[in-house]
């Protein structure tokens, strides 16, 4: 039945003897990168195969948002990051405005991530991460993450290597690699991870299709140098400017690079709508800027879709590969990342024996609806600014006259009103699994969702609540890489049930105990158990069912027969 004889077909060169990996990795983007990573954190060598030589010129996202910094946090990448990223001294402010000419029309002033830092220091109630928001060109963190998988140990990296085929036979994922030349390479996987973006090949392979929106708009894209912060900014220091002509400019490091997006429309005729970047990006801002190289050009059109199925059995998929995201509010990476770290940390447990076959089932059911709330919160803030845009009288807009003036406060209150964008902490951080098979309910009633708050609970399902402590150090920092066991009871007979089953299964588990009366209030007198991925897996004051808590929790064994309070 299976016949791999791809390579026969197309006169290509196989290579010798097939390789043996306990995880390929197809696609070497952001959620690949992270997710051979996290497999490495876990002891699990992985394959990573991306089709380019090289990693992206293209900016693509340019945020890394708090819970993703948190989990890079774990990874030991949040400091590199920082240090390549744009200084914690700038703003994230957000500027509405006709053109670099003004007038300013609204302003979303957001604050830099040195000051987040320090209003989050100040909060220590578990309603705020333990990390500030991060910008960073997507070419950056590419950069930074391949030089790291290079130098891991643990991470076979194959650039100029793609996916051609994969097929599941015999309990692996047998697959072919091929590379410019004609060369193959044959895998033998005991799981391969598609995260090959939004043609995805090992989705095409799998049959699963893509629900929602798509090319909806064209988009112009000129990505540039220049030096000329006399006119850039003629308004102040930004982050993003967006004009009711449907531009949008970014500032990707606070010193020469720039990225220019402009709307074309739904239909566009011409064959090079661009053409001269230097024209293009004049025309959009409304005056001409001195362009001292253009890094890159494109045309590119936005889709909202969302994969029927995030993989089928051996074969799972991830990042852009699921669900691809308008990038309005950043979701669209960071969203992958949390696939990455979720499904990581899962994939390890089953390859290092501790792990159930109900962990890898779990994946979609969890993240799935994550991918779908954030797809459609994405579109909500799209539909901000096309709203935006719309409102704009253009002969208003600048008028010297008392209707003009009237005119521009209805644009700015509408401006300030709808500044969830950007401010959307229940987006990042309150992500809950309420219908895993391996979290342990414990009947209490969800807290209403909101994406502007997160509301910080031991409910298991939901993000566990972190502070900062004096030192600059986070209660996240004293957790395991694996699972933690965090005693607010202080019963230790109760923590003792469960840390002796966990070692009887073999689960990797750490012991923080919680002495400071606000903690133990936070994390409501209760032993919380922490998962890998800073999920509540369970809560509760009674482990006399220690032995069904972990076996639930690490995926051998889904009974609905707990109690309440197990």
């Amino acid at each position: 039945m299976v016949q791999l004889t791809h390579s026969e077909a197309t006169g290509v060169v196989p290579m010798s003897q097939p390789l043996h990996i306990p995880v390929l990795i197809a696609g070497g983007g952001p959620t690949g990168l992270v997710l051979a990573a996290e497999l490495s954190r876990h002891g699990v060598p992985s394959l990573l195969a991306e089709r380019n030589e090289h990693t992206t010129a293209f900016p693509k996202m340019d945020i890394t948002n708090s819970a993703s910094m948190e989990l890079l946090r774990r990874l030991g990448v949040d400091e590199e990051l920082r240090s390549v990223g744009v200084g914690p001294q700038f703003s994230f402010d957000v500027i509405f405005a006709p053109g670099l000419d003004g007038p300013e029309l609204g302003r979303w002033s957001l604050p830099s991530a040195a000051e987040q830092r320090a209003a989050f220091a100040a909060v220590g109630d578990g309603s705020v991460p333990g990390e500030p928001w991060q910008r960073c060109s997507q070419a950056i963190f590419e950069a930074m993450m391949m030089d790291r998988a290079h130098r891991d140990p643990l991470v076979d990296v194959r650039q100029g290597w793609r996916l051609e085929h994969c097929v599941e036979v015999g309990g692996q994922v047998v697959a072919e690699l091929a590379d410019e030349t004609g060369r193959t390479l044959t895998v033998h996987a005991d799981y391969l991870v598609g995260c090959d973006g939004a043609s995805s090949r090992a989705r095409n392979q799998l049959g699963i299709g893509m629900e929602g929106p798509k090319d909806f708009l064209t988009i112009g894209l000129v990505h540039f140098r220049s030096r000329d912060l006399t006119n850039l900014h003629a308004l102040g220091q930004f982050w993003h400017l967006f004009t009711p002509g449907g531009a949008i400019l970014i500032a990707q490091n606070e010193i020469d690079t720039w990225t220019l997006h402009q709307d074309l429309g739904a239909q566009v005729e011409d064959p090079d709508p661009i053409g001269d970047p230097h024209d293009f990006v004049a025309r959009s801002l409304g005056r001409p800027i001195a362009i001292d190289e253009v890094l890159a050009s494109s045309v590119w059109r936005p889709n909202a879709l969302l994969a029927d199925s995030y993989g089928r059995n051996r074969i799972l998929l991830a990042g852009d590969a699921v669900h691809t995201v308008i990038p309005t509010g950043g979701y669209g990476m960071n969203t992958g990342l949390g696939d990455a770290i979720n499904l990581g940390w899962k994939l390890a447990a089953v390859v290092n024996g501790w792990g159930g076959p109900e962990l890898l089932t779990s994946y979609e059911i969890e993240r799935r609806p994550i991918g779908e709330r954030n797809r459609n919160a994405a579109v909500e803030n799209a539909v901000v600014h096309l709203q935006y845009r719309a409102m704009v009288d253009q002969r208003l807009i600048t008028e010297d006259s008392a209707a003009g003036r009237t005119h521009r406060e209805e644009i700015a209150r509408f401006v300030a009103d709808n500044d969830a964008e950007n401010l959307s902490l229940g987006v990042e951080l309150d992500v809950r699994y309420d219908d895993s098979p391996v979290v342990v309910s414990d009947g209490s009633a969800a807290p209403n969702w909101d994406r502007r708050r997160f509301v910080p609970t031991v409910r298991p399902g939901h993000h566990a609540p972190n502070v900062i402590f004096d030192d600059g150090t986070t209660l996240f920092d004293r957790f395991g890489p694996q699972f933690t066991v965090v005693d607010a009871l202080g019963d230790p007979n109760q923590t003792a049930l469960l840390l002796l089953e966990a070692e009887r299964a073999g689960v990797p588990t750490r012991y923080v105990a919680l002495t400071d009366p606000a903690l133990t209030a936070l994390y409501d007198h209760r032993i919380v158990l922490v998962r890998p991925d800073l999920h509540i897996a369970w809560s509760g004051t009674d482990t006399t069912n220690a032995a069904e808590i972990i076996a639930r929790v690490r995926g051998t064994n889904t009974a609905d027969a707990l109690p309440v309070d197990a």
